[in-house]
């Protein structure tokens, strides 16, 4: 009954629907379809009825939308709303390009404290760039539509300029994310974070038990950095979420109920839980090292289950999302990456670079990207062909991949069907269950 009456509330708010409606009510008048034609039909009279009540239940059944400063979130993979970042969403639709990125993570430094086993941005070409080349990222970031900006790293907290960097991401209208260890995040850095227009901070932590948390990340004082800057990113209004690399001991002993457990303990917003993958640190790992399928549909039911039941915090487990059943893989299509020395690649796990920030205007590389990747992909690029990307980086000596070697491997994909979100907003059936 909770989620009917939020559902009602969303569509009945003219902040919310007014961008989408009058986006999707053009695209109709063109001939492009993006929702199903039931759908289509009502967002063509401005009044959002049953068959959309409908499409929105049937997307949002397995999430939990919550309040957050007046705006509502369903997760760290969408803007919050109504906000002028969740309207450049739907906005860029009318850009006149095939695909454009609603989300972007910026890898601004390689520095980082600590040199975690499962790390994705280590073993990769490696550099500091200065501050006008950042902002000129995100001034073209934010030319493309660009509705999420994340930091990364190495840990972003190490640059002097970071806010500077949030805000020019925030002022332009999008919602600014910071990835970090937790060090360095006191009152005094939030402060900035917060004037500079920070939406949301993960913190990294993958275990709830302190002893084996530190020596995780062979440091004595890395939980108590996490738990102190909790508290500091709670009081200061931050949409606050511990990030969790799940790996077969992670899910096999359950380790993300305890994790959940202490998260709600501690007032947090979001559990976001991603795999560890087959780049990086991780790069020649065997196969035993990365999620089976039955460990990742144990992910995914908890995704489900815990916010079917209304559970604070949420959960947003990246198989989930980035499933077949729904969004499937988004890398260079709906996101990108920016590695610390400016090679642009699909996601912060796939090693394939299609052009650099300090050589090319980034709408160039992103729609080379686009257009050797195709479309939204129901299976993960660098899962299925992580062996592939090593022999072509093992012959060139690149890594990440040099552009002519990423477009050239990518010839040898094999072709995607499209996941079931697209698939279903291009035929108007909706399936249940999902």
């Amino acid at each position: 009954m909770i989620r009917l009456f939020k559902l009602l509330w969303i569509l009945c708010d003219r902040r919310i629907t007014e961008v989408p409606l009058s986006v999707l009510a053009e695209l109709r008048k063109r001939g492009k379809r993006r929702v199903p034609e039931a759908v289509e039909k009502e967002f063509a009279k401005s009044k959002p009825g049953l068959s959309t009540f409908r499409f929105a239940r049937e997307w949002l059944s397995g999430e939990n939308l919550t309040r957050h400063n007046g705006q509502w979130v369903l997760n760290s993979f969408m803007p919050p709303f109504p906000s002028r970042a969740f309207d450049r969403i739907f906005e860029a639709l009318l850009s006149g390009r095939r695909l454009n990125p609603v989300s972007a993570f910026l890898s601004v430094t390689a520095r980082c404290t600590f040199e975690c086993p499962h790390c994705s941005a280590r073993k990769r070409k490696s550099a500091e760039l200065n501050s006008d080349t950042w902002r000129s990222a995100i001034r073209q970031l934010l030319d493309l539509h660009c509705a999420i900006i994340g930091f990364t790293g190495g840990d972003p907290i190490l640059r002097e300029d970071l806010p500077e960097l949030i805000r020019q991401a925030s002022s332009g209208g999008a919602a600014a994310i910071l990835f970090t260890t937790g060090r360095g995040f006191d009152e005094e850095a939030a402060n900035r974070f917060r004037e500079a227009g920070l939406w949301a901070v993960c913190f990294s932590l993958d275990r709830a038990n302190p002893d084996e948390f530190n020596r995780f990340r062979n440091h004595a004082g890395a939980f108590e950095w996490v738990r102190d800057a909790v508290q500091v990113s709670l009081r200061n209004g931050f949409y606050t979420m511990l990030g969790a690399v799940a790996t077969p001991e992670f899910a096999d002993r359950e380790r993300f109920r305890e994790l959940h457990e202490l998260a709600s303990e501690w007032g947090v917003h979001e559990l976001r839980i991603v795999e560890a993958m087959p780049c990086g640190m991780l790069r020649d790992a065997p196969d035993a090292t990365f999620l089976s399928p039955a460990e990742i549909a144990k992910l995914r039911a908890f995704h489900t289950e815990t916010n079917r039941r209304g559970l604070h915090p949420k959960v947003c487990a990246f198989n989930q999302i980035e499933s077949p059943e729904f969004f499937g893989c988004s890398g260079g299509t709906q996101h990108l990456y920016i590695d610390s020395s400016g090679a642009v690649c699909p996601c912060d796990f796939t090693p394939m670079s299609f052009g650099n920030i300090t050589e090319e205007p980034l709408e160039k590389i992103w729609l080379r990207m686009n257009e050797a990747l195709g479309g939204p992909r129901r299976e993960c690029i660098v899962r299925t062909y992580y062996k592939k990307i090593n022999e072509r980086s093992r012959v060139s000596g690149s890594y990440p991949l040099k552009p002519e070697d990423s477009c050239s491997l990518c010839r040898e994909f094999t072709k995607s069907e499209l996941p079931d979100y697209f698939r279903i907003a291009a035929s108007g059936k909706a399936e249940s269950g999902k």
